[in-house]
């Protein structure tokens, strides 16, 4: 069997694999998420019959979710906290704050599924519009952890000192920080008066005991998008020693 004859049959066989979603955990919405979505699962066969062994690498796609603030005082805002919120009226938010999952579907179903997927996010963007954009930009966010025992532990993450330094927009902010979210934890952070904060979170782990039933692994991973930096023009570095070579001292 040739090169071309290997490469058509795994090809037809990965799409029989995904008519019937028999490796994801796509049906119940989550491909976009990539939750259940292991890259090398869908490339292995196409790679390995053009003879190419590396893997493409899953990228992520963003969890979306815009708190709208429709009065003129400052209020307290929350981000996920199942345990704590997810029965909570407007998951523990002041009722003049507007939630809206940006990516689909709603904020209700992100902050269920973290009660049975945890997740790691790896980058952040914070996007700001309205009123008083500058000072929502410079908040600092509090990361709390509240345990069944009684221990609380609580990380100020303050959003303008993290900020990527290749990044000039004064409208929105990007920042690397990896955080890890279950049914225990939250973000408490300061939403400024008739602003409007999106924040869009770009998972890199998510855990599914899904995924095992359907012969994958329980833990999946993907790389956060590059943000910011992307015009940047590559660095040229001049000399006049040789560098044809690199030895070892």
């Amino acid at each position: 069997m040739n090169n071309s004859e290997k490469e058509l049959k795994s090809y037809i066989a990965s799409t029989e694999r995904m008519s019937g979603f028999d490796s994801y955990d796509s049906a119940e919405g989550d491909f976009a998420s990539f939750d259940d979505y292991n890259s090398a699962e869908g490339y292995d066969d196409y790679n390995s019959a053009s003879g190419n062994s590396a893997q493409a690498e899953a990228v992520s796609a963003p969890y979306v979710i815009q708190y709208q603030n429709t009065t003129t005082n400052d209020v307290t805002a929350i981000f996920m906290g199942f345990n704590d919120y997810a029965f909570a009226t407007n998951y523990g938010n002041p009722t003049a704050v507007v939630i809206t999952n940006l990516q689909g579907g709603t904020y209700g179903r992100l902050i269920n599924q973290s009660n049975n997927k945890s997740f790691v996010i790896g980058k952040w963007r914070f996007t700001a519009s309205g009123s008083n954009i500058t000072s929502q930009l410079t908040q600092t966010l509090t990361l709390n952890h509240v345990d069944a025992n009684g221990i609380v532990t609580q990380v100020p993450i303050n959003m303008s000192v993290l900020k990527d330094l290749f990044q000039y927009s004064t409208d929105a902010i990007d920042v690397t920080r990896r955080v890890t979210f279950d049914g225990n934890s939250f973000f408490t952070f300061t939403l400024k008066a008739s602003c409007t904060l999106a924040i869009a979170a770009y998972p890199t782990v998510i855990s599914s005991t899904k995924a095992v039933l359907n012969g994958g692994s329980n833990i999946n991973t993907a790389v956060a998008p590059r943000l910011s930096g992307k015009n940047v023009a590559p660095v040229i570095i001049q000399t006049t020693q040789d560098v044809r070579g690199i030895t070892k001292g």
